[in-house]
């Protein structure tokens, strides 16, 4: 994965894919737990269903999510993989 630019972009676009909508497909097993860095990340987050959202975010769910709400998601993901990106064995 390439810088904090592409982090956010693609988690931008799982979000608005994912679970952004006000009832997600599959809600709850939407989210993979490899494959993609902000895969891990939703789970380290716990922003990878809707309930997830409701118990540690307070974000409710039958509704879709607002921009803002977005715009926070993302912000927790590419935060989350920034520090385990600074943190690890042979960083910087």
């Amino acid at each position: 994965m390439n810088g904090p630019a592409t982090v956010r972009r693609h988690a931008g676009e799982l979000i608005a894919k994912r679970l952004a909508p006000a009832e997600p497909d599959k809600d709850g097993r939407q989210t993979p737990y490899r494959g993609h860095p902000v895969f891990v990340a939703q789970h380290a987050t716990a922003t990878c269903c809707r309930t997830c959202l409701l118990r540690w975010h307070q974000i409710p769910k039958g509704r879709e999510l607002t921009p803002g709400e977005r715009s926070y998601v993302v912000d927790v993901i590419a935060g989350w993989i920034q520090r385990e990106m600074t943190n690890s064995p042979g960083a910087g």
